[in-house]
């Protein structure tokens, strides 16, 4: 179930572009129809600094933003100038910086699904109304009842902190413990690396490359790790993503939790592929009654 149809015609074009900016704002427009057809907002922000907590902080590539407490209000947000920047880290290949950008959109629009059917499902319950305040708390709620569901094996945990290592890219999570207080100090609450795994694995359930591996060699570039027999840290990424992909199956069948949020996310990719499907079947007797 690949989710390309996020972005068109994915040969387009490509032996043409040599422009970053070129590659960004094609598949921006591309991107846009699938969230034209979601309701969801879509930002581009030239910031180059980002405010958070109070501090100064570097900007991420993107931001799925919403609002605090009713989870409403669903916007994505790039960053230009770090997307940029992301075209040396690419050699100036026009092909990897269109996968490179084309993963981060993905992982966006998972974790916007991801809000969205957290929200309905919260909306639509008259239960869960009565046992959290809102749409938010129980979110948080479930993102810590994943994990716990998770790590209730041996098999389990290993598989959740390989996950986080990829994801936070530090080889030093080790323990649950470590991982909660990066949560904490990252994120400001404990579990949030189940939003993040919950992506990961929709990515490789749609047979889609993970944002980490996606940044292939540009790891070696700029992050020093200790590859032991690995060589490099793109052959250590594609070995821990591998571990991760032969895990999923397992991870579904231990906690109840993902697999019905794993589910809700691919209805919608689903509904979304079938809704491309009859627009491209469509179009055509649109243009010619036009012409």
């Amino acid at each position: 179930m690949a989710i390309s149809y996020l972005h068109g015609n994915q040969a387009a074009g490509l032996t043409r572009e040599v422009s970053p900016k070129t590659v960004f704002f094609q598949e921006i427009r591309r991107f846009k129809i699938a969230l034209d057809a979601l309701n969801i907002r879509f930002s581009v922000s030239r910031a180059r600094v980002r405010l958070r907590s109070g501090k100064s902080r570097k900007p991420p590539y993107f931001a799925c933003c919403y609002n605090v407490g009713n989870l409403g209000s669903v916007n994505i947000v790039a960053f230009y100038y770090p997307l940029l920047a992301d075209w040396e880290l690419m050699d100036q290949d026009a092909e990897r910086y269109r996968q490179r950008i084309r993963s981060a959109l993905r992982e966006e629009m998972i974790h916007a699904v991801q809000v969205m059917a957290v929200r309905n499902r919260f909306q639509n319950s008259p239960e869960l109304k009565q046992r959290f305040k809102n749409a938010e708390t129980y979110y948080e709620h479930l993102l810590g009842r994943i994990i716990d569901e998770l790590t209730t094996t041996h098999e389990g945990r290993d598989v959740v902190l390989t996950a986080a290592k990829l994801y936070y890219e530090d080889w030093t999570i080790d323990s649950l413990e470590k991982l909660r207080q990066m949560d904490k100090r990252l994120h400001g609450r404990d579990g949030y690396m189940a939003s993040e795994l919950i992506r990961q694995l929709v990515q490789i359930r749609c047979g889609e490359l993970t944002s980490e591996e996606a940044k292939g060699k540009a790891w070696d570039k700029y992050r020093l790790f200790w590859t032991g027999p690995f060589g490099t840290t793109e052959n250590l990424l594609q070995s821990m993503a591998a571990t991760l992909r032969q895990a999923a199956p397992t991870l579904v069948m231990l906690s109840p939790a993902l697999a019905e949020t794993l589910e809700e996310i691919e209805r919608t990719i689903r509904t979304l592929q079938q809704t491309d499907v009859a627009r491209s079947e469509i179009e055509p007797y649109a243009i010619a009654a036009a012409l």
